[in-house]
């Protein structure tokens, strides 16, 4: 009896020292939090919205330590072609005499007619607008060059296209003075995060680079302050290494090894870690469909998007916003690959002189749509290859991935209980179109056949007999039915028509003369759309509509706004590192977010109408990215043709002569450049580039220029255009290609 007592008194005891200990806040635990640094702003992320972030918190009296999981500065945007996206009126804006302001910018990015506007936050739109042009010369003082290029117009939505902007305000980052060793490539983007890194060395900001931020510490756990962070080592070392990889600059690093390292913010935690598109479980809770086999996220394996911003957020009580922008997939979400064969081929891709080469493996091949035809995992053509060879903006290419993402079915146990599948997709072409592209298919680091992006037999049979369909390799591709596929595809090549899925302008060549190509073509991912929820300010919002003291979120980790382009996510850091600086006694931001007079632009509310419906009707012009002016100039010429009553036919393309030679480089900057060469009594008559990829405004113009030179000159021996050194010589190369096939010296 007395040890029931006893055994009763110790329970009693025990419940009482745990009912007291949950009754401490937890504030009083993170109290004892051994802190090993701290600052009065933390900025987890050091890539485009980071960098202004930091700089920002700093100018405004901030001392800021800035914590990256990788071994440097960057981010995305430092292996990026660095394509910018500001309004608002610009001093390059200004130079172009091209009228926009905070309103038009904001106008136009609240429109539901616009995919990519109408699940924007009003609030944050409102702020990145007032703060754009701002922002924009901000990071221009910070040594951030663009190209002396008049800004660009995209497929705005009233032409028919998906995007918002309705003058031209897009231009690029001038990369000409960095060297960019993360891609080995001419990558301009290393330009946006160089300059500004470089200032905030120089300034006093200190670096923890190599620490992967895992948690957020708040005085209670789903209440109070924002107090700080914890960050793991993650060092970057390479296959066959054991050294970890270190930062090009090194000015301000905090050198450290320590398994976990707890910081303390006494202002404010700024995430910027760049969004969630690379973490499987985050981004299929958003679209079930984008699963583990989107595996060729943009900026991998340099940088990834991993989510861990938003759930170390979402741990301590903070919502997401904005999500109907994430299951948007054309363009900014999902799109085709750039390069078939290899896991990352989104964009310009790498080369050997990358320094993380060894994590790429390989670069693959740009295709020749024409050659190929796209088949799933069981060897069936999934969708109209017309139709995922457009352009990134076109949002025709939805209805492929609409298809493919959800188009396997496939009953593995024939009792009715069948699975869908979204990849992945495998482009089947022959030797013929190798040859006739000359691929380097053979060549280390081209096609990665080693990971299994790439497969080659001598026979269809064979080659669907190797397939090994990468994350569901329970998943067979079968012989026959590859066979009869390309067999049926064969047929519909020869007789001209599709019958199964309508393709008409790549279908062009057979797939008949082996050995035969299975080569990785399954959608890359790109941007994150979509994250925390947070106001005007960029503070970051609890599930209960209340602002989190002390916690700030910018760039694509944050929610609210969806735009293609480095001004949105470079604005949200200025923007967040303002209001850090700003904080209260309760962690609430108190900078202002209205407009800075001396950033207004021009006067433009009379082009914010809404009271006319034919204002949102189409007007069907061109979709193509086209300087403010060519898009000016096609409006009134469209207006003057609307007003008289002419309708314009366009030309048909006129069959190609015997005198006509085709050549290619595959060499650009862009990868492949196509052109034709008229010759007639020896002479170059005329040029013609059919395909290229060049950068807009930069590239494509220089062509222009080396073409009328090439005619001149008769000669492929031509100087090189400044700036577009690489467009340059791959234009000389196929020219000389041209050349020669015509027997001209």
């Amino acid at each position: 009896m007395k040890k029931r007592k006893m055994f009763a008194n110790i329970c009693a005891w025990a419940l009482a020292l745990v009912v007291a200990f949950a009754s401490v806040p937890a504030f009083a635990q993170t109290n004892d939090i051994a802190w090993d640094y701290e600052a009065d702003v933390v900025v987890v992320g050091a890539g485009a919205s980071g960098l202004p972030a930091a700089l920002k918190a700093m100018e405004d009296g901030s001392s800021v330590l800035i914590v990256e999981a990788n071994f440097d500065v960057g981010g995305h945007v430092a292996v990026s072609e660095g394509q910018f996206h500001s309004g608002g009126g610009t001093v390059d804006q200004q130079k172009w005499n091209i009228e926009d302001s905070a309103d038009l910018y904001y106008y136009d990015h609240t429109r539901g007619t616009s995919i990519n506007s109408r699940y924007n936050d009003k609030a944050v739109v409102r702020s990145i607008a007032n703060a754009m042009n701002e922002t924009y010369s901000f990071i221009m003082e910070k040594g951030v060059k663009v190209l002396d290029v008049e800004p660009m117009v995209r497929g705005y939505y009233r032409d028919g296209g998906n995007d918002g902007d309705s003058v031209g305000r897009m231009t690029y980052v001038d990369g000409s003075e960095w060297e960019n060793i993360y891609t080995g490539t001419a990558a301009a983007g290393i330009a946006v995060t160089r300059p500004m890194e470089k200032t905030l060395r120089e300034t006093g900001a200190k670096f923890l680079l190599n620490y992967h931020m895992d948690k957020l510490y708040r005085e209670d756990n789903k209440s109070g302050k924002v107090l700080g962070l914890q960050a793991s080592y993650s060092p970057t070392i390479l296959p066959g290494e054991t050294e970890p990889l270190g930062s090009l600059m090194t000015e301000g690093n905090i050198t450290d090894t320590k398994e976990n390292l707890n910081i303390k913010a006494n202002k404010a935690v700024i995430i910027c870690t760049g969004g969630s598109t690379g973490n499987v479980e985050f981004r299929t809770m958003l679209d079930p469909r984008l699963g583990v086999e989107y595996d060729g996220l943009a900026g991998m394996p340099f940088s990834n998007q991993d989510a861990s911003g938003e759930y170390a957020a979402m741990e301590i009580g903070a919502a997401l916003g904005s999500l109907g922008n994430y299951t948007s997939v054309v363009g900014a979400n999902i799109t085709a690959p750039v390069r078939f064969g290899c896991q990352y081929g989104y964009g310009r891709g790498w080369s050997t002189k990358s320094v993380i080469w060894p994590l790429v493996r390989a670069n693959g091949i740009i295709p020749d749509m024409s050659s190929l035809a796209i088949v799933n995992m069981l060897g069936e053509r999934i969708g109209n290859e017309d139709q995922y060879a457009m352009g990134q903006g076109d949002t025709a290419r939805e209805a492929f991935f609409d298809q493919a993402l959800t188009g396997t079915f496939v009953d593995p146990e024939g009792d009715g209980n069948a699975e869908s599948y979204g990849g992945p997709l495998w482009a089947i072409m022959d030797q013929a179109a190798v040859d006739r592209n000359e691929w380097p298919v053979d060549e280390e680091g081209v096609l990665d056949y080693e990971m299994g992006y790439a497969f080659k037999a001598d026979t269809l049979e064979e080659l669907a007999s190797k397939v090994i369909n990468k994350y569901y390799e329970n998943v067979k591709m079968d012989p026959k039915t590859l066979v009869d596929t390309i067999s049926r595809y064969n047929e519909f090549v020869k007789n001209g028509v599709d019958e199964d899925w309508g393709r008409t302008a790549t279908l062009k060549y057979t797939i008949e003369q082996g050995p035969f190509y299975a080569l990785w073509c399954t959608p890359s991912m790109h941007d994150t759309l979509a994250g925390l929820r947070v106001d005007g300010s960029m503070q970051v919002i609890d599930i209960y509509g209340e602002p989190i003291p002390n916690l700030f979120c910018a760039g694509e980790a944050s929610g609210g706004m969806r735009v293609h382009g480095l001004g949105r996510v470079i604005t949200s850091g200025f923007v967040a590192g303002r209001a850090a600086a700003s904080v209260d006694e309760n962690g609430i931001a108190t900078a202002s977010t209205a407009l800075n007079p001396d950033f207004a632009g021009s006067e433009t509310n009379d082009r914010t109408k809404t009271n006319k419906a034919e204002y949102f009707s189409y007007r069907g012009l061109s979709q193509a990215t086209m300087t403010h002016s060519e898009k000016e100039a096609e409006i009134a010429e469209w207006l003057k043709n609307k007003e008289s009553g002419v309708t314009v036919v366009k030309e048909e393309k006129v069959e190609k002569k015997d005198n006509v030679f085709e050549a290619q480089s595959n060499n650009g900057f862009g990868g492949k450049l196509k052109i034709e060469v008229a010759v007639e009594d020896g002479k170059i008559i005329e040029i013609e580039i059919t395909e290229q990829s060049e950068t807009k405004g930069v590239g494509d113009r220089a062509l222009v220029k080396l073409v009328e030179e090439a005619k001149e000159k008769q000669t492929a021996d031509l100087d090189v255009v400044t700036g577009a050194t690489v467009s340059s010589t791959a234009f000389m190369e196929a020219l000389q290609k041209a050349m020669d096939a015509a027997g001209l010296n």
